[in-house]
């Protein structure tokens, strides 16, 4: 018997070693292969992810280099950012002034142009109405110079589409639309024409929407909730209902709007309409012939459609909200870094200023319309890439978007830290739902093609809030909606 311990012990130890060796030899500073954390729930958790009750679990992965050969280019490569959207700091910085996205975004920098030879410089398109003319003057006059836009996320789209402005994802050399940092069913939603004209990729993190909470207010309703928030999202049963409810608990009236405690506070605008999105309602889709039209009232979602837009309205109107209909950027009446608020509909491009007030807050994604709905749908505002008609060097853009895909895992880890101010081991189940919300990102023909199908489509939840009736708003949209859709799709037919 002991000496079958002693085999046993010496077994043990052999195991370690070789574990040790292999955790050591899973570094590479060429990139070759990363490790990525990624973590899952126990049973329980509280609502501000304490270690005690949450378990974060580190999973290894292998993930092998982009096949591009080493190069040396000696060239730029010209990066067009509409800052409205998405500030060029976040995409793009000179230098590393050693802020947690700084440093990221640097180092990848560096990582493409010591393989490829290309040092990338980024610079701000103007304003959302007006910045797609340089990227057009710079393919009509095959001058270069822009060598990848990132777009409003509809604003001036179509027209880069029907102009024939665009290169197709397809076509360009190095870009492997397999690969698991390209979201191809969101470029395959927002094909034309059977050609990917506009990408998406880990490289496009920003600007998604998202709801945000009140970690104190919250743990003062425990007793009311069979479960933490997080495990509702991990079960499924983070839904609209659900979230309806939950806001309503965290009402208090004290006399005055100065005074009151709210459920909801925040802008009744493009938040307020990701609800339809993310309770898997699309609002233009193609048909069985093969034709995209307005969907949103057909027979599949027609029932669902009314049932969200009656809830919304509702919770509107109700006591227990506090909700300003007003453009985005104005003043709330009741901001959520007030403390007063239990929730509120923002977007991460815009968490981290909650960092500067004293408030903890933790974020979720969307809900879904019921417990049947087995995947999250989280709204997206930042755009997409596009890629000019004509090119100086198809093969040098190809192969740095594709790296620039690539290298943005430890962007997007730093994004993480900047947003929720803590180290992410810190904050595990916050880190794990901004993985949800970004690897749900979805988007929608009609919301893309905003002003080809109709008009503010995307803005029907609150459009309808008592202003118009929802079969008005669809009738007054859908024939003429879906003729232009079709007039859209031929000119696109001719120019690809």
């Amino acid at each position: 018997m002991k000496i079958s311990f002693k085999i046993l012990a010496l077994l043990l130890a052999f195991v370690m070693m070789l574990s040790v060796f292999a955790a050591c030899d899973n570094g590479n500073d060429d990139g070759e292969k990363t490790s990525e954390e990624e973590t899952t729930t126990a049973a329980g958790g509280d609502d501000s992810g304490s270690k005690e009750e949450t378990t974060a679990k580190v999973e290894e992965t292998t993930e092998v280099m982009p096949d591009i050969e080493k190069k040396d280019y000696k060239t730029e490569f010209y990066l067009s950012i509409l800052s409205d959207s998405n500030p060029t700091e976040h995409y793009w910085v000179e230098k590393n002034d050693n802020d947690v996205l700084s440093a990221a975004l640097y180092e990848r920098q560096e990582k493409i142009k010591n393989h490829l030879g290309v040092e990338i410089l980024a610079s701000s398109a103007g304003h959302f109405e007006t910045y797609t003319e340089d990227f057009k003057t710079a393919v009509k006059n095959k001058s270069g110079g822009i060598d990848t836009l990132l777009t409003h996320v509809s604003s001036g789209v179509s027209g880069l589409i029907t102009g024939a402005y665009l290169t197709p994802f397809g076509d360009l050399p190095g870009v492997d639309l397999d690969a698991d940092y390209w979201n191809l069913e969101f470029m395959e939603d927002l094909s034309v024409c059977d050609e990917y004209l506009l990408g998406f990729s880990d490289f496009n993190i920003l600007y998604t929407f998202v709801i945000a909470y009140n970690v104190d207010l919250l743990a003062k309703y425990d007793d009311a909730l069979d479960k933490s928030v997080y495990q509702m999202v991990d079960d499924y049963e983070w839904t609209l209902q659900q979230f309806i409810d939950i806001v309503k608990l965290g009402h208090i009236d004290n006399g005055s709007v100065e005074k009151n405690q709210y459920g909801l506070t925040g802008q009744q605008w493009v938040p307020w309409c990701g609800f339809l999105e993310a309770c898997g309602v699309n609002l233009v889709e193609m048909n069985d012939q093969g034709i995209y039209e307005i969907s949103y009232m057909n027979d599949v979602y027609k029932e669902r459609t009314q049932n969200i837009v009656t809830a919304l309205t509702e919770l509107a109107a109700s006591k227990e909200v506090c909700l300003d209909y007003k453009v985005a950027g104005a003043n709330m009446t009741v901001p959520f870094e007030s403390g007063r608020a239990l929730m509120t509909l923002t977007d991460t491009i815009y968490l981290d200023n909650y960092l500067n007030f004293d408030i903890d807050f933790g974020v979720l994604p969307y809900p879904t319309y019921d417990t049947n709905q087995k995947e999250y749908r989280s709204l997206q505002w930042g755009g997409y890439l596009a890629v000019p008609a004509f090119l100086e060097n198809e093969e040098m853009v190809g192969e740095t978007l594709e790296m620039l895909s690539f290298f943005s895992k430890d962007v997007k880890t730093a994004y993480y830290q900047k947003l929720l101010g803590k180290q992410i081991a810190d904050n595990p189940d916050d880190r794990r739902m901004l993985e949800i919300i970004w690897d749900s990102v979805c988007t929608d023909f009609g919301q893309t093609f905003d002003e080809i199908c109709g008009g503010t489509l995307y803005m029907l939840p609150f459009t309808t809030s008592g202003e118009i009736s929802l079969t008005s708003f669809y009738e007054g949209r859908t024939n003429g909606g879906n003729k232009s859709i079709i007039n859209f799709l031929k000119k696109v037919d001719k120019k690809y």
